[in-house]
């Protein structure tokens, strides 16, 4: 419950921060797009949105896509599960809030698109875990 009031509000103060004043110049939080992005948009919504580069003077949108391992293991694509991993370190460590809580709640949000990318396959699913502990241990460096 407390998950959907939060993701309810992130939505709520992104919408409103894009549909907020007409002919004025309004200040966008960037944390809360960021954390929109990154918590509360599908993953293949995501991608669409990252392809536009919305924000890119304030946004990193960078990525070296799932870095020393395969992007494609066994077949399955875990490039955008990647692509959202790193925009989620590469913001917060921008925003200065790169701290241990936020940094395993990206890593928590990662396994979950990797999982969803695998759907149900349990190879799939068995590499994905593996994908997690890996930036659980040497991510953040």
């Amino acid at each position: 419950m407390r998950v959907a009031a939060r993701r309810l509000l992130s939505t709520a103060a992104l919408a409103t921060a894009l549909v907020a004043g007409t002919g004025t110049a309004q200040a966008v939080d960037i944390g809360a797009v960021t954390d929109t992005y990154l918590f509360d948009t599908s993953l293949s919504r995501f991608e669409q949105i990252r392809a536009d580069r919305p924000y890119a003077a304030k946004l990193d949108w960078s990525s070296d896509t799932c870095s020393w391992s395969p992007d494609k293991p066994l077949g399955f694509d875990f490039s955008p599960a990647c692509h959202r991993h790193d925009f989620g370190y590469r913001n917060y460590k921008r925003q200065d809030r790169f701290t241990s809580t936020n940094r395993k709640r990206i890593d928590d949000n990662f396994y979950r698109d990797l999982k969803t990318i695998c759907h149900g396959d349990w190879r799939c699913n068995g590499t994905a875990w593996t994908y997690y502990q890996a930036v659980r241990r040497f991510g953040g460096s």
